[in-house]
């Protein structure tokens, strides 16, 4: 179709209008930036979660008073000594070398037997003539003894003959001092050596002075002929070892039978030779060997019921002691 020349009139001041319209309208205005996003708030930390309160410590409890100690038993008393300073009841010592109750333990099984252990002086001794010094000042050994009522004892190691009341006699007087006779009583073997030399038996006469002094009168025996005072004394020796009775009544018996007088003797001062070993015992040991039966020996160790063989104690160091006459 074909436009007119006024329809192109038309069409041209319309498009002018259009452009003209499109230049004055005013821009539209810029879009305003989106506002930045509000920062989310940062997360507050987590408060640190409050420590749980430490336990209280569970309160000491006061400590227990300790235990009072067991007292330790009260240590036995030693047996009392008896006449003549030797103990009757000898059940508490031993002569078995290695025992617990033998001559090496007899100072430590009660305080008043520690000078079994600590002595210097004690008994018996190897009397050795090299160690002699001779001296005629001592004077003869001699006894004077009156008859006494007597009974015969088991000791547990030896067999005594124990004179009631003491033998009222002077019995023996040494540096002026006088001394009774208190016991007599027998070792097997012999306690004392001579020379080395040990005997079958040895008797000991223990003496008691006034003031708890003792001299103790010795003799060795060799196996022989039977010793007649030991004959005097069998029956109730006899009694003793069939009905283990510990004590017998013997009757009156006069020491002087022992025919005591010994003119070569040795002497030194020493100790008991059985608990308690007290070191004030002044010994004399005669030189004059005796004899005793075999027999006689064994009565004598059979008589106390000890299943050892001996109840002589082990010798003892000299300590420069000696004498004789």
């Amino acid at each position: 179709m074909k436009i007119s020349s006024l329809g192109w009139v038309f069409v041209l001041i319309f498009i002018s209008i259009t452009i003209v319209s499109s230049a004055q309208a005013p821009p539209p205005p810029k879009p305003k930036p989106a506002p930045a996003p509000t920062p989310a708030p940062k997360p507050k930390p987590a408060p640190a979660p409050t420590p749980a309160p430490k336990p209280k410590p569970a309160p000491t409890p006061a400590p227990k008073p300790a235990p009072a100690p067991t007292p330790a038993p009260k240590p036995k008393p030693a047996p009392k000594p008896a006449p003549g300073g030797e103990v009757e009841d000898e059940t508490e010592f031993s002569y078995e070398m290695k025992g617990n109750k033998g001559p090496a333990k007899w100072g430590t099984l009660h305080a008043e037997w520690k000078m079994c252990g600590t002595g210097k002086m004690q008994s018996p001794i190897d009397l050795r003539d090299k160690n002699v010094v001779v001296s005629n000042k001592f004077g003869s050994l001699r006894s004077q003894y009156l008859p006494s009522n007597t009974t015969i004892k088991n000791r547990g190691h030896d067999i005594m003959l124990k004179f009631k009341g003491g033998n009222k006699g002077i019995g023996v007087t040494i540096r002026g001092i006088k001394y009774q006779l208190q016991q007599l009583h027998w070792h097997s073997p012999s306690e004392h050596t001579i020379n080395g030399k040990r005997f079958a038996l040895e008797e000991h006469l223990v003496h008691e002075s006034k003031d708890k002094r003792y001299a103790v009168v010795a003799f060795l025996y060799k196996l022989g002929a039977s010793n007649p005072f030991l004959l005097s004394l069998e029956k109730q020796l006899k009694k003793i070892t069939d009905t283990h009775a510990s004590e017998e009544h013997v009757g009156i018996i006069d020491p002087q039978k022992l025919s005591f007088e010994s003119i070569h003797y040795y002497r030194y001062s020493g100790s008991l030779t059985a608990p308690p070993c007290s070191e004030n015992v002044i010994w004399s040991i005669s030189k004059e060997i005796r004899t005793v039966s075999s027999k006689q020996v064994k009565l004598l160790r059979v008589a106390v019921h000890d299943a050892s063989d001996s109840n002589a104690r082990p010798l003892q160091a000299i300590n420069k002691r000696m004498g004789s006459h």
